[in-house]
């Protein structure tokens, strides 16, 4: 209540105690968080004539049944027990008056939940409304894997170096995104498994786990049990022709190529978004990152001023990609509008020392994980009505690319500018220009040849037509089969 702190000129962190805004503030020169601080801060408030108050009533207890998705509780300072509705962080709030546990709580929360998906909800949502908000999962196990078990090889392949990578050896390892993904993946398995010895793992039963779940998750389930075979067979652990998933496909690829993954953004759902947040401000920012670097989220969320160097009297965008561990170079001049974009921006203040956007504290930008600067782009993306679930930061580089394939860039062009290593990706963008082009100039040339003339003019008179024998059924012939039958 009555205690700030501040810096000193040589950085130093300093606690002190004010009553009033303009009054006199006694010092502290105590540990913080000990009881000499305490004490400290007591005798502080007493001299000053403050009187000790708690911010939060304490000793509180919420509902002790599970809490529907989207309800959220908390303690007012007052010790009030308050209810609201919200579908993420930092989304609006809807507060719930009625008494809890009662048909108008529910039904109260049916209609918040409603009217919040309609205007800020994704596809999922709808679903999730109706889930608890912590689903319970089993405790691990606390005793240590029995060998031969399943659990027992998945701990052996977490610290071997086809997880970690050494390259002395050739293993270049898994990505921390790679090792999340796949951890969550196979301890789903171990769930009522993970004692049971390695034979119960057979080909009928992964087939029978691709088949609970959808043709990506299939694959990407398909992909961290071969990589955990891969190393069960380096150490001699499994022979290869015992490996289960030989012969084993997933429809990943196919799921992929029919759903077009994530959907780019269009024209309207941009100008839709720069009418929502002007330059100057951070959402529009984190926008002309990935609208004119054409950077994947790996990359825009570490991007920064020590990524922005000057090439051939041209000021550049330069860094090393994640996605290929820091071994590909990607080279985009810097856009006149995103020039403009950073002097807006630097002149609001928003603009870090390390990274141009992240999080704010005490004063500083912040550089923050992928995943949080992608949700906090995704939230002013809807707050912009661009609220499609699988429009994200992906969609506006895939727009960007379909503009630079119609602008006729080369696949080297497009290769050093995105940073990638295949050429299959600038060649996939650059036929799918192709034909449309195609397309275009075709039914260009199909109106102008309607308009110019007639197909009539082509066909010979009706009357030319109607020489036929002499008997009654006129039947027509032509007098070049005739002369070839003579």
């Amino acid at each position: 209540m009555y205690l700030y702190f501040n810096y000193s000129e040589f950085g130093s962190l300093r606690w002190y105690v004010k009553v009033s805004r303009k009054g006199r503030r006694i010092g502290i020169a105590e540990d913080y968080g000990t009881r000499a601080f305490d004490a400290a801060y007591e005798a502080a408030v007493a001299a000053l004539g403050g009187v000790l108050r708690m911010r939060r009533v304490k000793g509180t207890n919420k509902p002790g049944q599970p809490e529907r998705r989207y309800l959220c509780v908390d303690v007012s300072q007052r010790g009030q027990l308050r209810y609201y509705v919200q579908l993420r962080n930092k989304m609006p709030k809807i507060r719930i008056k009625a008494a809890y546990g009662s048909e108008e709580f529910d039904a109260e929360v049916d209609a918040a939940i409603a009217s919040q998906i309609a205007l800020y909800g994704q596809d999922s949502d709808y679903l999730n409304a109706q889930k608890q908000r912590s689903d319970p999962r089993p405790a691990r196990p606390g005793s240590p894997p029995k060998p031969g078990t399943l659990r027992w090889y998945w701990y052996g392949y977490r610290q071997s170096d086809h997880w970690l990578g050494d390259l002395s050896v050739g293993h270049a390892g898994l990505a921390e995104t790679t090792r999340l993904q796949r951890t969550g993946l196979i301890e789903s398995l171990l769930i009522g498994n993970g004692e049971k010895p390695f034979s119960v793992l057979t080909r009928n039963v992964i087939k029978a786990e691709m088949k609970a779940r959808t043709a990506s998750q299939a694959g990407n389930l398909l992909s961290a049990l071969r990589g955990m075979m891969r190393w069960m067979i380096d150490e001699g652990h499994l022979d290869e022709d015992d490996d289960p998933t030989i012969g084993l496909r997933s429809g990943k690829a196919r799921a992929s190529r029919e759903s077009g993954g994530f959907l780019p953004w269009t024209e309207e759902d941009m100008a839709r978004y720069r009418a929502k947040w002007p330059l100057g401000t951070e959402a529009r920012l984190m926008f002309d990152i990935l609208h004119y670097t054409f950077l994947r989220l790996g990359d825009a969320h570490r991007f920064g001023p020590p990524h922005l160097r000057q090439i051939v009297r041209k000021m550049a965008v330069q860094i090393t990609t994640e996605k290929s561990r820091g071994n590909t170079m990607v080279t985009v001049p810097v856009h006149p509008e995103f020039a403009a974009s950073l002097r807006a921006a630097r002149a609001a203040g928003i603009i870090g020392a390390d990274v141009f956007t992240g999080k704010r504290l005490k004063g500083r930008v912040l550089p923050m994980n992928k995943k949080a600067w992608a949700m906090k782009f995704k939230k002013y993306a809807v707050l912009a009505g661009v609220n499609e679930a699988k429009k994200s930061c992906h969609g506006v580089r895939k727009a960007r690319a379909e503009v630079v394939a119609y602008a006729e860039c080369t696949e080297s062009q497009m290769m050093a500018m995105f940073g990638w290593t295949d050429p299959k990706m600038p060649a996939h963008y650059i036929a799918q220009a192709n034909r449309e082009k195609l397309g275009i100039s075709g039914m260009d040339k199909v109106v102008a040849f309607d308009q110019g003339q007639s197909l009539d003019d082509f066909l010979r008179p009706v009357a030319e037509n109607r020489t036929g024998t002499a008997s009654g059924n006129e039947v027509v012939t032509f007098p070049g089969n005739i002369r070839k039958k003579l």
